[in-house]
């Protein structure tokens, strides 16, 4: 299984930074090698059911995934349902440090089910995650401006 975790001060509000991570339909317009994103169904609890379609080259895969919004808006897990992986979990933490800054701490763990999948998209995968904290920052930038 692979993993991977980043931590990084960012400049904004923690309620801003939670609402661009669960903002699950409009991934596909900023992060990397994801080429559709959509909300599926959102439950009573505030979980969504999500698909997400990433994509390299003539690359396609698409997994259904169980995304759990904290109501404090400290926390985002996600967990594939159905998809490519044999396991797929991410979560997204955010503490403030004051009205303006976040400590935000980015983790995944993967694992695809097959042997030739892993082979092929195992090393893009973890390149997009690599790039994953980075492209919610940027488009923290462009949305919550200082």
């Amino acid at each position: 299984m692979r993993t991977f975790s980043e931590q990084r001060q960012l400049h904004h509000s923690a309620d801003g930074l939670f609402e661009i991570i669960a903002d699950v339909d409009r991934y596909a317009e900023f992060l990397p090698w994801c080429v559709a994103s959509r909300i599926r169904e959102r439950k009573a609890d505030g979980t969504l059911i999500a698909d997400l379609s990433i994509g390299y080259g003539s690359l396609r895969e698409t997994f259904t995934s169980r995304v759990t919004l904290n109501s404090d808006k400290s926390r985002v897990t996600t967990i594939q349902d159905s998809g490519p992986f044999r396991h797929l979990k991410s979560e997204w933490r955010l503490a403030p440090v004051s009205d303006s800054e976040t400590l935000v701490n980015f983790e995944i763990e993967f694992e695809f089910r097959s042997f030739l999948l892993e082979k092929v998209m195992g090393a893009v995968f973890e390149s997009a995650a690599h790039k994953m904290i980075a492209a919610f920052e940027t488009r923290a930038d462009s949305l919550l401006k200082r």
